[in-house]
């Protein structure tokens, strides 16, 4: 179960990707960044169905095709910034600004050689495998994998888009403080001590 968690840790950021983008489906939004519309869509396509592929599967092989999805997005994103210097790359859709460079590259590579790590230890313990093999461990799987996605939607959809929200509601009722301070019987009451 222990391997079964550093992956989910590992398929994270895709994950996070998969449903900002979504979300910006969702909501007929164009994708921003440096990828055209056709690669952007298709390379979110590509992160979802690999991380669908490990909850399925729980196998390390799974997880290796992930380690290397990781590993080709390093690359690309450190051959873009060499070729095209520093831009939005998209990468959390229209809810997060996110900038091509060499640390969003060794970042992507970091998680690839994490990935796989994790995949190559997976071979040599059991945890991975067997989650795999037992009825209940499908069930797992998704609870574990639904429960990250639940968080991750919050932290990438919901506070983007209510914070500005909360914002302005902070800034409209600041206009009627002094009013309701006006009123004695509404104030809270104070202690005598």
């Amino acid at each position: 179960m222990t391997f079964y968690l550093l992956a989910v840790l590992a398929c994270a950021p895709l994950v996070a990707s998969a449903l900002a983008k979504g979300w910006d489906w969702a909501w007929g939004e164009r994708p921003r960044g440096i990828l055209s519309t056709p690669v952007d869509h298709a390379l979110t396509v590509v992160q979802a169905l690999a991380c669908l592929a490990f909850v399925l599967s729980g196998a390390p092989a799974a997880l290796l095709a992930v380690s290397g999805l990781y590993a080709v997005m390093g690359l690309a994103v450190l051959w873009l910034r060499a070729r095209r210097g520093r831009a939005d790359c998209g990468c959390w859709g229209r809810s997060r600004s996110g900038r091509l460079g060499y640390p969003l590259g060794l970042v992507n590579l970091a998680l690839a050689a994490f990935a796989g790590a994790v995949a190559y230890l997976a071979e040599a313990a059991p945890g991975l495998a067997y989650l795999a093999q037992t009825p209940p461990g499908l069930a797992a799987r998704v609870l574990v994998f639904g429960a990250m996605a639940v968080v991750l939607f919050h932290a990438m959809v919901i506070m983007p888009v209510y914070r500005p929200v909360l914002r302005e509601y902070r800034l409209r009722a600041d206009r009627y403080r002094p009013w309701f301070q006006g009123f004695p019987d509404l104030r809270p009451a104070e202690r005598d001590a």
